[in-house]
């Protein structure tokens, strides 16, 4: 399957999708897209300053983190 199908095939499935559906694909997408992810939360300005901390520690040193196809496999 070429790139060009894949694509359009997404496309197609999100055209036809519920709405109710869409919140549950936009994380996944947005992570193979890289854009950043948004959730909303109530989290304090420290807390929001520790995810920042964590995903550049991830970004700078991922053989630090655990997979989680590693995860789903123990």
């Amino acid at each position: 399957m070429t790139q060009t199908v894949t694509r359009q095939q997404l496309h197609d499935y999100i055209d036809v999708m519920p709405d109710y559906g869409l919140p549950l694909i936009e994380p996944i997408l947005a992570h193979f897209a890289d854009e950043p992810l948004i959730i909303e939360t109530n989290l304090t300005a420290e807390e929001k300053a520790e995810v920042v901390r964590g995903r550049k520690e991830r970004r700078e040193h991922p053989e630090g983190f655990t997979s989680w196809a590693e995860v789903r496999h123990t």
